[in-house]
């Protein structure tokens, strides 16, 4: 079998020396961001006894994607993408290190947090696809599928591991601590960066206006029908499907009683079944359209079933398969996704990727919480799952690209001027390096 489509390992990826050291380091600043945000969650919650000042906080770390997350992925596109990620790596170690100072010194006003929160929001607006398109400087075309699967695995480990560490120093050091944690990690990020040599990118962007630059990566995405599919259904489920916090929140306390420690034992499970779904995830070399349309479904499935147990431990039994088919839904995106574009918009694509992956939480957030308000959490939860089975059918009907693989040659369909049949690919080609989701130091 070709190596090229031979099915990698579950670590190949991490054979290639540049991605190794970049995705160590990167596991690292993922685990330090995950306990800031665990931390300042907490320091803006003690500083004002307000949830409403908390959610101000979070989102702000988020409204600058959807102002401006366009325009991060034309930086993405113009720029040598290794310097793009030490300067946004630098000016996130600023921030974390001004948090720092200014909880330590005891002189940490709200609006100071909300103004860094929002600046955090600004330097990942440009982060995000660059980190997103960097791996395919270094990694070779048949192993971004399973680049993408790893990325997701840190994210998910971190997320994980973080919270629990945040929790301990919190209590021990206090929250300023933690903060500095978080700055040092960003150390090892830049110092990691500062050792890798990725390939020379084969095609460089055409200097048009910055407004023409962001509206042709729009263009670009409406142009290709099979880009379509895939964000419609990633962003349907990403607004209605995947609301855990309020959902489970609203099961631990009003459906099944088990108060924060029954909360904690649901978020463990719900990180079991991610994290065992992008393991087997990072084994698939060709994601289709059809894989993520079929993850959606049994998302969507495995979470009406879960809406309908009648007991806690059957329900806690119930969020593995839903952690795993979310993350296998997940993967499924980012590899198509990464692949699939060309490399002269691939950091546009990447832009308006996270935009949808993030943007919706806004809208789904308030909505699946007035129908659990109203109807029960267990109706809460079933609604975003009847969003995520029919966005995936409606898509499925009008899908024509479904057996369209990602490419394993050099020249991803993306590339192609019109969305046709699909090309028959010399089952031998190992082209130069495509792309993967990198979940940075900042998801």
């Amino acid at each position: 079998m070709s190596r090229s489509t031979a099915r990698p390992g579950v670590f190949s990826a991490l054979r290639v020396r540049d991605y190794r050291v970049y995705w160590s380091t990167g596991l690292v600043s993922n685990t330090g961001t995950a306990m800031q945000g665990v931390a300042l969650d907490w320091f803006v919650l003690t500083l004002t006894h307000s949830g409403t000042a908390v959610g101000w906080a979070v989102g702000l770390q988020f409204a600058p994607v959807l102002l401006f997350g366009v325009w991060g992925g034309v930086l993405a596109d113009r720029c040598d993408r290794r310097t793009l990620l030490l300067w946004t790596q630098s000016l996130y170690a600023a921030q974390a290190t001004l948090l720092t100072v200014l909880v330590l010194a005891g002189h940490a006003p709200l609006w100071s947090v909300y103004l860094l929160s929002f600046g955090l929001g600004c330097v990942f607006t440009v982060e995000n696809p660059a980190r997103l398109s960097f791996v395919t400087e270094l990694v070779g075309g048949h192993l971004i599928p399973n680049a993408a699967g790893l990325n997701i695995l840190s994210l998910n480990a971190s997320r994980l591991i973080g919270p629990a560490i945040a929790g301990v120093l919190i209590g021990a050091i206090g929250t300023g601590w933690v903060f500095a944690v978080n700055a040092v990690s960003f150390a090892v990020v830049i110092a990691g960066l500062l050792t890798i040599r990725p390939k020379k990118r084969p095609v460089r962007v055409e200097r048009t206006p910055w407004a023409g630059a962001g509206a042709a990566g729009l263009r670009y995405v409406l142009g290709r029908p099979d880009l379509v599919a895939v964000f419609t259904v990633f962003g349907l489920v990403s607004t209605f499907a995947v609301n855990f916090p309020t959902t489970l929140t609203l099961f631990a306390g009003r459906v099944f009683d088990v108060g924060s420690s029954g909360l904690g034992f649901m978020s463990t499970a719900l990180s079991v079944g991610t994290i065992a779904g992008t393991l087997v995830a990072t084994r698939r070399s060709s994601p289709r359209v059809r894989t993520v349309v079929t993850g959606a479904v049994l998302l969507g499935v495995s979470e009406a079933v879960a809406a309908l147990m009648p007991g806690y431990y059957a329900f806690l039994a119930l969020l593995l398969p839903t952690g795993f088919t979310l993350m296998t839904l997940n993967t499924a995106v980012s590899a198509f996704v990464q692949t699939e574009v060309s490399e002269a918009m691939r950091g546009r694509v990447m832009a308006v990727y996270t935009v949808i992956s993030m943007g919706g939480a806004p809208i789904g957030g308030p909505v699946i919480g007035w129908i659990s308000q109203h109807a029960g959490a267990r109706a809460g939860l079933a609604s975003g799952a009847a969003v995520a089975v029919l966005a995936a059918v409606a898509v499925a009907l009008r899908s024509r690209r479904w057996s369209v693989a990602v490419p394993s040659s050099g020249v991803p369909s993306g590339n192609r001027p019109k969305a046709g049949p699909p090309r028959r690919r010399p089952a031998t080609t190992d082209g130069p390096s495509r792309d993967r989701p990198a979940s940075g130091p900042r998801v």
